[in-house]
């Protein structure tokens, strides 16, 4: 009677079990569905795999990404800036040469138009302007005006020469936006030689799929 009663009891246990396997399983298909999508994304994007040819990405890509979370900028009438403490939106990063000359001013405007055209999604990217020296009250306020939603950042002269360098692509090498994305890295370059088009398409693409925070 024992060895029935033992024989009995084995399947009970392992059916007391099953439903803790299970719950882990499921748990893991749960996380799974979240993050290969985002996964994936990234991959089509940066590699262009699975993706028709004029569909891959407009700008020039950095290889390695630059991660820019280290830099430690300054901001206009603020003080320091941490990145890693700020919230996680995809930047905009504008790099002049030593000043803010005419093929700057047009990167300005061109990034200020791709910004409109994001229409709701815009509060999810920000554009900022490196320099390396305060700015006049004077040109402040025009930039302010002409640029409301752009901030304006220094770096000191020795950062920002490392970052151009770090920064530079073949097709890339005067005043460029770097496209920074969410966890700090410059990912993509881009200078006047792209349209707003261009830029909008990239930037429209990866809000889609990368999440707000």
């Amino acid at each position: 009677m024992t060895q029935n009663s033992d024989i009995v009891s084995e399947p009970g246990k392992r059916d007391r079990q099953a439903p803790a396997g299970l719950g882990r399983l499921q748990g893991v298909f749960v996380i799974a569905s979240v993050l290969l999508p985002i996964v994936i994304a990234y991959v089509v994007f940066y590699t262009g795999a699975g993706m028709p040819e004029d569909t891959v990405n407009r700008g020039d890509l950095l290889q390695p990404p630059v991660d820019i979370k280290g830099l430690t900028f300054v901001e206009e009438e603020q003080g320091p800036v941490n990145l890693t403490e700020q919230e996680g939106k995809w930047r905009y990063l504008i790099v002049p040469g030593e000043h803010c000359g005419d093929a700057c001013e047009e990167l300005l405007y061109t990034s200020r138009q791709v910004h409109i055209r994001l229409g709701k999604r815009a509060g999810r990217v920000e554009r900022m302007l490196v320099g390396t020296a305060p700015l006049s009250e004077t040109r402040r306020e025009a930039l302010h005006k002409q640029h409301p939603r752009l901030r304006l950042v220094r770096l000191d002269a020795q950062s920002l020469q490392r970052l151009q360098r770090q920064t530079v692509t073949a097709n890339t090498e005067g005043p460029r936006a770097l496209l920074v994305d969410q966890r700090g890295f410059a990912m993509m370059a881009y200078d006047n030689d792209h349209s707003g088009n261009q830029l909008l398409k990239d930037i429209k693409r990866l809000l889609k799929y990368s999440y707000e925070q």
